[in-house]
């Protein structure tokens, strides 16, 4: 299975979805995060990085970086860079943030990938957001590497 769509009916539903893929991130790990604002992305990012896997620390401040760019989260399993490149305007900008760097110290999640040149070796996960009347669907696809792990992952109407 290359794909799989997960309907995120509250927002409990996207925590529990970061839970799951915390649980089988892997150092080297390039989380491409695609959809429109307020559309879940950070909530999952958060979810991610507070899980026992992480944090372990559902109080533990994961703030946008929307204007700092780049957050970086210590762990001893390993460095979680989370990045939002909305504000981003051309690739110098891009190269001054090190994400290929960021790469080889653990796992780099990224909004707005767009505007990312990703390297072609990297395991990619991406993950498309769409707001819907009820719900949120969450489509996660494999973008190389992440094909085994991605049928682990539960998928239902919730």
């Amino acid at each position: 299975m290359n794909k799989i769509t997960y309907k995120s009916k509250e927002i409990i539903n996207t925590q529990e979805l970061g839970k799951e893929i915390a649980s089988l991130m892997e150092k080297g790990d390039l989380i491409s995060l695609y959809g429109e604002l307020g559309s879940g992305k950070t909530t999952l990012v958060r979810a991610i990085i507070n899980s026992e896997f992480f944090a372990n620390d559902s109080n533990h401040i994961v703030p946008s970086p929307t204007f700092s760019l780049l957050q970086i989260y210590n762990f001893d399993r390993f460095n979680i860079f989370h990045a939002d490149l909305y504000r981003i305007n051309d690739e110098e900008e891009i190269n001054a943030l090190n994400l290929e760097e960021a790469l080889n110290e653990g796992v780099l999640i990224v909004e707005w990938p767009e505007k990312l040149k990703f390297p072609s070796d990297s395991k990619i996960l991406n993950i498309n957001f769409e707001i819907g009347e009820n719900d949120h669907i969450i489509t996660l696809s494999d973008g190389g590497g992440w094909k085994d792990r991605i049928v682990s992952i539960y998928s239902d109407d919730r």
